[in-house]
């Protein structure tokens, strides 16, 4: 069980298996945890790279984080799931993703781009998007959003917006890119029974249902050749009880067509949005007010925000009693991964200690590790698990970051541990100005 305190001691010897490089594909990443994708709200409102993104990403940069993964970049405005989301559905965006490639090689980071389309599970239609989609018509009801299913000739469209953003993507200088096929967004929603309802190709048997993914996959590999790596997140369990998920050994199956079809490393994390609090186990205590007051609940009209309002503090304990913070929470899924796969298995899922990060790559449940909210907490972690930061702050997993998305911009909302980390960032900071000097 994660202790959810704010200050943690970094080990003082080396951390061997941390620092163990990996080949994904034809990218060779010196060290086995990455930075895993979260939605910044940083961009401009039409999705374009600022200095306020940028400043996110440089400490983890300089603290030589192997390989970063971006925030889920829409691939289309019908694909733009959050506010103040960053897009690459433009060449128009292409100088600013360069910023951002720039600002991660100059610390020695592999950055690649998580390529999204958020399908149902977008608050709000972004201007110029004709109408929210999905594989069927089935509602999501976080947002409250009845999709329309894509007609069988849009499909090749999507398709063809993720294979024009890998291309982007590369001509910015992106590592590689990442195709997000987790969460509930999109592509998940193809391969879930309970959002996927459809009787044509693209719905029914398992092959039906991974059809659009496949087809990204293969349309993205015959562009680009074998020397680019495309790596893919899904989920290890849809999380989705009383309703008809996607099992994990049809996920398993999935990610074997994936491997043959060209997939350079697999990430495993879980959940849709309608799995929470599944998808972000840990605290919750004024998690439901944040999220309507500050993030993307903001949204939703009035009478639902005051019903989400008055069941919250019920709600909240039963969630924390549900899914308290643990950490590897995931780790059982992607064990089911690395043994049936011969290509890289990333876990996600709570990780912010040394200890738990080597013990899921030495017990061999997955090939490396990622974290996401350790990241907001300690853009240094890499540093502080691989022994030469003593002093660092820890996730309480309060997840206000999470709470927070789509209306303010990703921060640590945990007054303490954001005061930690100013001060060890300004220390740094003032340390290398006088190695320099």
């Amino acid at each position: 069980m994660i202790e959810c305190s704010t200050t943690g001691k970094g080990s003082e010897m080396a951390a061997g298996l941390l620092n163990e490089p990996l080949e994904i594909g034809t990218m060779r990443v010196e060290g086995r945890l990455y930075k895993s994708a979260t939605s910044e709200t940083r961009a401009t409102t039409d999705g374009f790279v600022t200095d306020d993104l940028l400043s996110f990403y440089e400490p983890m940069a300089a603290a030589r984080t192997p390989m970063i993964v971006t925030g889920n970049l829409y691939i289309s405005l019908q694909g733009k799931s959050a506010g103040r989301q960053a897009g690459i559905d433009h060449n128009d965006k292409i100088p600013g993703l360069r910023e951002w490639v720039e600002v991660a090689h100059a610390g020695g980071s592999k950055l690649v781009a998580q390529l999204n389309h958020g399908g149902r599970q977008i608050a709000k239609l972004a201007p110029g998007a004709d109408r929210i989609v999905s594989a069927s018509n089935v509602r999501e009801p976080l947002y409250g959003t009845k999709p329309s299913p894509l007609r069988i000739d849009e499909i090749p469209g999507v398709v063809q917006s993720f294979v024009a953003a890998s291309v982007r993507a590369r001509e910015a200088g992106f590592d590689g890119v990442q195709i997000h096929a987790a969460h509930g967004y999109l592509l998940s929603q193809f391969l879930t029974p309970h959002t996927n309802r459809r009787s044509d190709e693209y719905g029914g048997p398992l092959d039906a249902r991974a059809r659009l993914l496949l087809e990204v996959l293969h349309a993205m590999r015959e562009l680009h050749g074998d020397d680019y790596p495309i790596l893919v997140k899904m989920n290890g369990t849809d999380d989705l009880p009383l309703r008809r998920g996607a099992t994990t050994p049809e996920l398993v199956r999935v990610a074997q067509w994936l491997q043959d079809g060209g997939a350079d490393a697999i990430e495993i994390s879980r959940g849709h949005y309608e799995s929470w609090p599944g998808m972000v186990q840990g605290n919750y205590r004024g998690f439901l007010k944040a999220s309507v007051t500050a993030g993307a609940g903001m949204q939703s009209p009035r009478i639902r925000k005051l019903a989400i309002r008055a069941a919250a503090p019920l709600v909240e304990r039963v969630a924390r009693h549900l899914r308290p913070p643990q950490e590897g929470f995931n780790l059982s899924y992607a064990r089911r991964f690395t043994e049936a796969l011969d290509i890289p298995v990333i876990a996600v899922g709570g990780f912010h200690t040394k200890e738990a990060m080597e013990a899921a790559i030495s017990s061999r449940s997955a090939d490396a590790v990622s974290a996401a909210r350790a990241f907001i907490a300690d853009p240094y972690l890499y540093r502080a698990v691989t022994g030469d930061l003593l002093e660092h702050p820890v996730c309480g997993y309060c997840n206000g970051c999470i709470a927070r998305f789509s209306g303010s911009r990703i921060d640590c909302y945990s007054n303490d541990i954001r005061a930690q980390r100013e001060t060890m960032l300004r220390i740094a900071g003032t340390n290398s100005h006088q190695e320099q000097g």
